[in-house]
Parts: C-alpha cells; structure tokens; sequence
C-alpha cells in the first residue's frame, strides 16, 4: 500500500514516464522482496539524499558494503543502465559470494544479472 500510495504521488507530481525514474511502480520495488534496505544518517540530515554518498556512513558503505552481501542498487552516473535516479541510501542484498563478484565486477547489479 504505501509503495502505491508513493506511486501514485510521484505520477500526480510528475507524470508516469518521470515518475518511472524516481520510484518503482507498485508490485516491482526491491523492498517487496525483502532484500533490500535504506540507509540514513546524521550527515545527510536523515534524509534520503544523494549527499549520503558523501557522508562517512555512505563511504564506508559504498567501501565494504559487499563484504556483508550489500550492493547499491542504483549508483550515481548509472542512471541509464538502471533507469532510476540513483539512490546513494538504496542497498540490496544479494549473499556475500554474488556482492564480491559485483562489486570486483564493477557492473552494476542489473548489468551484472543481466549477463548471468
């Protein structure tokens, strides 16, 4: 419900071929599955911002985030392999063996399950 109600939020503000870029339509969010999580902290004046990329917590996580079997979903600059904005606070999990190939990869998670 609450990944519909933001949906539908996003389509009223922006229309849906934006909104398709800022939010997953409701059924499709890596949070339905379980798997995925979103990081805040003081720095980024917990808040969902890009500017958590910057922040020791967002460092420390883009740096070892795959030893624990994280991978940033939607990095910055990956927006048209993706075909989200990035989401510097959006991590999803993936095992600890799949992360390390990712990330030694140096594709992004969608590249990456696309070729397997």
């Amino acid at each position: 419900n609450n990944q519909f109600q933001q949906y539908v939020s996003w389509v009223r503000q922006l229309g849906i071929e934006e909104a398709d870029k800022v939010s997953a339509r409701p059924g499709f969010s890596e949070h339905q599955l379980g798997t995925a999580v979103d990081f805040m902290s003081q720095d980024s004046g917990f808040d969902f911002t890009s500017e958590f990329d910057n922040t020791i917590a967002g460092q420390w996580l883009k740096e070892n985030s795959y030893k624990y079997g994280f991978i940033q979903s939607f990095p910055v600059g990956k927006e048209s392999i993706t075909g989200f904005i990035d989401e510097a606070w959006h991590y999803r999990y993936i095992g600890i063996d799949n992360a390390k190939k990712v990330h030694d990869s140096n594709l992004t998670l969608i590249e990456w399950l696309n070729q397997k």
